[in-house]
């Protein structure tokens, strides 16, 4: 189980509760959320969250990772994921 203030991971069951409210992800969001919450206050770059969600010589769209990190935010909340502007994204520790 991985957490976060409010926000809480089970990988193994894939669920995600947000304020005890569980919230329903797609894959790619899962995996994102994922990466960041087990490096809480470290920040991830769009090209390692992009070989983390889609491995190497996978051709990605240039905005996949913005957004999925959009997406989750209207799941979250706002606040939920900080971007360190021209060096990418993370979430508090």
């Amino acid at each position: 189980m991985l957490s976060n203030g409010s926000l809480s991971l089970d990988p193994a069951t894939r669920e995600v509760l947000s304020n005890g409210v569980s919230i329903r992800l797609s894959g790619k969001e899962f995996s994102l959320l994922q990466a960041l919450l087990i490096r809480p206050g470290a920040i991830l770059s769009r090209s390692e969250l992009e070989d983390r969600l889609y491995g190497w010589g996978e051709e990605v769209e240039s905005n996949a990772v913005e957004f999925l990190i959009h997406s989750l935010r209207k799941k979250l909340g706002s606040g939920s994921i900080k971007n360190v502007r021209g060096v990418g994204w993370m979430v508090s520790k």
